[in-house]
């Protein structure tokens, strides 16, 4: 009898084990997708040009004070951004900003847009909390901070760690 009780509280402790794993596969679904905490404004040769993303840079040379962000698997985008203004006169004259979340996929490259939210005038700081559709998979992504016509200012920088990471 106390070889049947110790392969029952086996079996069970080994089927605890494969639930926990699966809750943690689970989790991870909706984990994080993108974590950035600088962001390069648009300046030199990327202002008024399309990038390899299919967007245009600004027309003019824009700076940057900081840009930080996330976005999740399930698409929850969160950007702050601080003194993000025309370089030649450190005035922001847009009262909104967006935020472009930019994707490679099997079937070319998808780019979907949060809402417009509010951006101080003239310093430049906003912060941008929406939910979009991201495509799946969504490799690589950037966000692109941008006006109403998706123009962008300033887009996001990888973390190192996450250039080591095959990612999904």
């Amino acid at each position: 009898m106390k070889g049947w009780r110790g392969l029952l509280v086996a079996g069970l402790g080994a089927i605890s084990l494969i639930g926990a794993a699966t809750s943690s596969a689970a989790a991870d679904e909706g984990g994080t997708l993108l974590n950035f905490d600088t962001m390069t404004p648009v300046t030199g040769g990327a202002v008024g040009t399309v990038n390899d993303r299919g967007l245009t840079g600004g027309g003019i040379a824009w700076a940057i004070t900081s840009g930080t962000g996330s976005v999740d698997h399930r698409g929850n985008v969160h950007v702050q951004v601080t003194g993000l203004v025309l370089a030649p006169t450190g005035v922001n004259p847009i009262g909104q900003f967006k935020a472009i979340v930019s994707c490679l996929t099997p079937h070319g490259i998808v780019n979907v847009s949060t809402g417009l939210f509010a951006a101080s005038v003239p310093t430049g700081n906003s912060t941008i909390d929406d939910t979009v559709a991201l495509p799946h998979p969504c490799k690589s992504p950037i966000v692109f901070v941008t006006n109403a016509a998706g123009r962008w200012f300033a887009m996001s920088n990888a973390n190192p760690k996450e250039d080591d990471e095959d990612g999904d």
